[in-house]
């Protein structure tokens, strides 16, 4: 009879990984999710928006920015609640090892990582559709996504990989 040969405290790394995805992901839902830089007269201000500001702003909106908006904010907030499930499949697979749990992780890593992408592409599809404001050579604006949208997307798209890795070691 052959025997398992435990991997011990390693096989805990990709869990862990998750884990610490998951809070970026979550940090980064709450801080600056859209920068607008504004120049005047060649002076450069810069003020982010955080996604809950934006809420506010669009959330009751009928607007056609609002759509955008809605996709951009559901995506995220779809791609913080994916990592979680990947974080808690990953943990329940290392300590149970069924092959369903396994199967399942690396499905929910999997549209994780979609989600993740379908995010920061969609921030920048509502940063495009709230357009760049300019009265002549004297004053500009320019929208980009922030940290946040950043730090969303690669906690997804990480916690996703870090998944799918904790599904094999498992």
């Amino acid at each position: 009879m052959a025997k398992k040969k435990s991997d011990g405290a390693m096989g805990w790394i990709p869990v862990l990984i998750a884990l610490v995805m998951l809070i970026l992901a979550i940090v980064g839902v709450c801080i600056s999710w859209v920068n607008t830089t504004i120049t005047l007269l060649g002076n450069s201000t810069t003020e982010g928006t955080t996604l809950g500001e934006l809420f506010d702003i669009y959330g009751e909106s009928e607007l056609e920015i609002a759509g955008s908006f809605k996709a951009m904010a559901s995506f995220a907030i779809l791609t913080v609640i994916l990592t979680a499930a990947v974080t808690l499949l990953a943990g329940i697979s290392k300590v149970l090892g069924w092959k369903l749990f396994k199967f399942i992780l690396v499905i929910v890593a999997i549209v994780c990582v979609v989600c993740a992408v379908v995010s920061i592409i969609t921030s920048f599809t509502f940063c495009d559709s709230l357009g760049s404001g300019g009265l002549g050579d004297f004053v500009s604006g320019e929208n980009s996504p922030a940290a946040g949208a950043w730090l969303t997307a690669i906690g997804g798209a990480l916690g996703g990989a870090a998944g799918v890795f904790a599904a094999l070691k498992a």
